[in-house]
């Protein structure tokens, strides 16, 4: 099957055939402004992201690397290298802030 996008290496296995999972990290990315973030508490888009194919997410593999800048440039970071913390702020998001309400 022809993949509409080429995402480049599996960040677990470094396969090449049926990567088209997007896994966000809880870590920013090295270049800003290219990765996840929220609308909703503000989160800036430097979330780092990590693309599985479909047999590591189904053995639940471990991503030994992270999208290193834009997705297209194919560019890879080992995750041990992104340290610094990338989260919602909570508090911001109606759903958990009023979840001890009801």
């Amino acid at each position: 099957m022809q993949m509409p996008f080429d995402f480049g290496p599996c960040c677990a296995c470094e396969g090449l055939e049926g990567v088209r999972n997007i896994v966000m990290l809880a870590v920013k990315m090295t270049v800003p402004g290219k990765g996840w973030g929220c609308l909703v508490c503000g989160l800036s888009f430097d979330g780092a992201i990590a693309v599985l194919c479909d047999a590591c997410i189904d053995k639940k593999a471990e991503p030994r690397f992270a999208v290193d800048g834009p997705v297209e440039e194919k560019s890879r970071v080992l995750i041990g290298e992104l340290t610094v913390p990338h989260q919602h702020d909570l508090s911001r998001h109606p759903e958990e802030r009023d979840r001890g309400r009801s």
